[in-house]
């Protein structure tokens, strides 16, 4: 059989992406949702997701959904309510590239969903599960979430993490607020304070195109005067 190596593995395209909790950190938190009508998307999360699309990451949801575990509702439900949440983010330009849901629950559990797992956050399991898809640049991927077990879980699976203020995520920051070192490295109050934080600090979230002549990808930012510039990768 004949065996055709399509990238050596200096040549492979590494894919920077963003990691995100679902409930608190996209949408408005409901107890248990899994329902398509009591989905609320918090404000700014379509645009903030389209922004970060166009800037050339991966969007990748990796959420605990403990709901399943105690049998409140079904693995369908949560595959319903994805596919809902990405019919509206669409019409913005702001579908998620994946979700990746955890049914398991350690303690509360019935029957085979009773287990202590390795995808269930703070745990990586989720985010290995990605690599199937995606060839993940964990050196320029984040993890973004309202709860200490995001960033928890995103700083064990080594990327950079966001806790936000949407959902717990204010809370949990005050609760740690005396701590020296914090649980997460950056803290904003929700996705477009995120996306304000890194281009402050010139990471590349403004819309990437590939020059037509070339085939590099540039990344466009402003200059203090307005104008834009354009840097190549």
């Amino acid at each position: 059989m004949e065996i055709i190596i399509l990238h050596s593995e200096d040549e492979k395209t590494m894919e920077k992406v963003i990691f995100l909790d679902r409930d608190g950190t996209l949408n408005v938190e409901v107890n248990y949702l899994h329902r398509p009508e009591d989905l609320q998307l918090l404000p700014g999360v379509p645009e903030a997701l389209r922004r970060l699309k166009e800037a050339g990451y991966k969007l990748v949801v990796v959420t605990n959904q403990a709901g399943v575990a105690r049998g409140y509702y079904r693995e369908a439900d949560v595959d319903t309510l994805h596919r809902y949440m990405n019919e509206i983010l669409a019409a913005d330009g702001a579908e998620i590239d994946a979700f990746f849901y955890c049914p398991h629950h350690p303690e509360h559990g019935i029957g085979a969903y009773k287990k202590n797992c390795l995808c269930r956050k703070p745990g990586t399991g989720m985010f290995e599960q990605a690599e199937a898809l995606f060839d993940v640049d964990r050196k320029s991927s984040w993890m973004i979430g309202d709860k200490l077990i995001d960033t928890e879980a995103g700083r064990n699976y080594g990327v950079r993490t966001v806790l936000v203020g949407t959902g717990y995520g204010r809370a949990e920051a005050e609760k740690i607020q005396a701590q020296r070192e914090k649980p997460f490295d950056f803290y904003a109050e929700d996705l477009d304070g995120m996306i304000a934080e890194l281009t402050e600090m010139g990471i590349d979230v403004e819309p990437v195109r590939v020059d037509e002549f070339t085939g590099k990808r540039m990344t466009f930012f402003a200059d203090p005067d307005g104008l834009p510039l354009e840097l190549h990768e």
